[in-house]
């Protein structure tokens, strides 16, 4: 769970007001795979935070997460922020098993109010094109996938999307009749394809997650544009110790169509290729490779090493491994209930850019 667009903080304050509830759940020492009977959980953190994208800002971010009799969890994640440069972001993201962990319902809901930058489009977009502009979107995406095997799973996918940009720098490269300016509605189709091994879905020690997706999105469906995205997502994490895990993801992003830039893959946030700004790189390609080392600290609070490299382009044959973007970094996780959901910081490093540093809750991947 994370704010919609990355925000880079210079300052960070964390008003722990769920302490006591905190408190319980570092002690209670329940396994996720053993659980017999149905449990509940619950997350609500106050967040106040300062950065140069946002100037100051106030918000909630939260969960709540069901344990099944199996080992399955349904959880509704969401945040909420309001700063002082007038940006607005909400989000709600369910995951939900049914009773018999036959189906598996997931989704998205997001909307945006959120001055922005745009670098422009290709791996050379240089510092020096930074432009700003406000961002307006409001997305809605549904998945319903059936499980198979208890590890398989397959369904359909359906999105519709609002996408606008406003207050653009009339000598910027906006104006230049790039896709996404104009008000745009974006409906697609698609199908998902997913396979989850993994003992816990927030904190894996060991397992495979793969997911490919692919949408159209088609004037058949009411789409002013009409575009094709293939997303494949593939992890694996591997338990070196009992204490100690390494974590490894492979993630391409495939569009082609008439794409508008909101929605071209990017690189850069707090999940892929930490170190840059979102959306610093973006094209209709995009390849990003992490590694991460998850180590223990103490009890409850872990440690963790990560790097990453990736790249765009506007074909997948023309991305080049000697252009690549690279960035590293360390962060802290502690632990907020048993079934170990964490609050993560993490500070992320890139050459001759300053830190970024992120304050969110679950893992990059």
């Amino acid at each position: 769970m994370h704010f919609s667009k990355v925000i880079k903080f210079n300052t960070v304050f964390l008003l722990f007001t769920v302490i006591p509830f905190l408190g319980k759940a570092i002690s209670d020492t329940v396994r996720v795979d053993s659980v017999k009977t149905p449990k509940n959980y619950f997350l609500v953190l106050p967040v106040a935070f300062y950065g140069e994208e946002t100037n100051l800002g106030l918000g909630f971010s939260g969960g709540y997460y069901h344990v099944g009799r199996g080992n399955k969890i349904s959880n509704v994640q969401g945040n909420v922020a309001y700063t002082l440069n007038n940006q607005f972001l909400l989000s709600f993201s369910p995951r939900i098993y049914t009773k018999s962990e036959d189906y598996f319902y997931s989704g998205r809901v997001k909307a945006n109010y959120f001055p922005d930058k745009f670098y422009g489009i290709g791996r050379d977009a240089a510092d020096s094109m930074e432009e700003s502009y406000t961002s307006k979107e409001l997305s809605v995406l549904i998945q319903r996938q059936r499980i198979m095997f208890g590890v398989l799973m397959a369904g359909v996918q359906a999105q519709f999307e609002y996408v606008d940009a406003v207050d653009i720098d009339p000598n910027g490269q906006l104006v230049t009749g790039i896709t996404g300016v104009d008000k745009s509605i974006i409906c697609g189709l698609g199908i998902v394809l997913t396979w989850d091994n993994r003992e816990n879905q927030f904190y894996p020690t060991t397992g495979e997650f793969y997911k490919a997706s692919l949408m159209a999105n088609s004037r058949i469906f009411g789409s002013d544009l009409n575009f094709t995205r293939l997303t494949i997502d593939l992890r694996n994490y591997y338990k070196i110790t009992d204490n100690q895990v390494f974590a490894v993801q492979f993630l391409g992003d495939l569009t082609w169509g008439n794409v508008p830039f909101q929605e071209m893959p990017m690189l850069g946030g707090a999940d892929v290729l930490r170190g840059y700004y979102k959306g610093r790189y973006r094209d209709k390609t995009m390849i990003c490779a992490q590694g991460e080392y998850r180590f223990p600290i103490y009890r409850w609070l872990k440690g963790v090493a990560f790097a990453s490299a990736g790249d765009v382009a506007s074909y997948f044959d023309k991305i080049d491994l000697t252009k690549i973007k690279s960035a590293f970094g360390t962060g802290l996780r502690f632990r907020v209930n048993p079934i170990k959901v964490n609050i993560r910081f993490d500070a992320a490093y890139s050459l001759k850019r300053s830190p970024a540093y992120y304050l969110t809750v679950t893992e990059a991947f």
